[in-house]
């Protein structure tokens, strides 16, 4: 009898250990090995419309977010993420209107692989050199549907000090708003999402 609690006790401790993990990361969405390249005609990086809703799943956590679409200002993305304002000229993740002129990351557009822009910012960190770049197109199967995207690669680095931030964003045009993206820094910003649903405004 004793025996049989004590096991009870390990299996009831083990179940308890096990729900208390964090859930395993899920991958980010990605062509499969060798398939084609979709051809896409050059894009001009045109927002979606105010009223727009984006579900994000979080790939690290597995949590999602609603992202709601404001009225967009040139090459500003301006939304609600959650309860945070989010806004930047995308496809930069750090680049916003307090720290980039727009008509540095012009160039940039209309979107085609290979295109390249290079500018400075001056956020808080210090005067800081980004280069955006257009690396490939490629299709996603995401929850909500499957996308050709613009496979966008920026890479940040402050000139006087040791941070260094990467990130890469596709871009599907036939929605008007980035599906994916995966930001990462030297100071241990790590964020890995995905739209898994989308609702036009009625």
């Amino acid at each position: 009898m004793g025996r049989a609690i004590v096991a009870l006790c390990f299996v009831a401790t083990g179940a308890l250990a096990s729900g208390c993990q964090s859930p395993q990361p899920l991958p980010v969405a990605q062509a499969a090995a060798g398939a084609p390249q979709p051809s896409l005609p050059p894009s001009n990086y045109e927002l979606a419309e105010a009223g727009t809703v984006f579900v994000w799943r979080d790939l690290n956590s597995g949590d999602t977010k609603e992202e709601y679409v404001k009225e967009n200002v040139g090459r500003m993305m301006d939304s609600n993420f959650g309860r945070r304002r989010s806004f930047a000229y995308v496809p930069d993740p750090w680049a916003d209107n307090e720290n980039t002129k727009e008509a540095d990351i012009e160039p940039l557009f209309p979107l085609e692989v290979g295109k390249e822009v290079t500018f400075h910012r001056q956020p808080r960190i210090g005067r800081t050199v980004d280069t955006v770049k257009v690396v490939r197109t490629e299709t996603l199967t995401l929850p909500f549907g499957t996308v050709d995207t613009y496979v966008i690669e920026t890479t940040s680095k402050v000139v006087s000090g040791s941070w260094v931030g990467t990130a890469t964003c596709w871009y599907a045009p036939s929605v008007r708003w980035q599906v994916q993206w995966v930001i990462q820094d030297n100071a241990g910003d790590n964020r890995r999402r995905q739209v898994i649903e989308v609702r036009k405004p009625s």
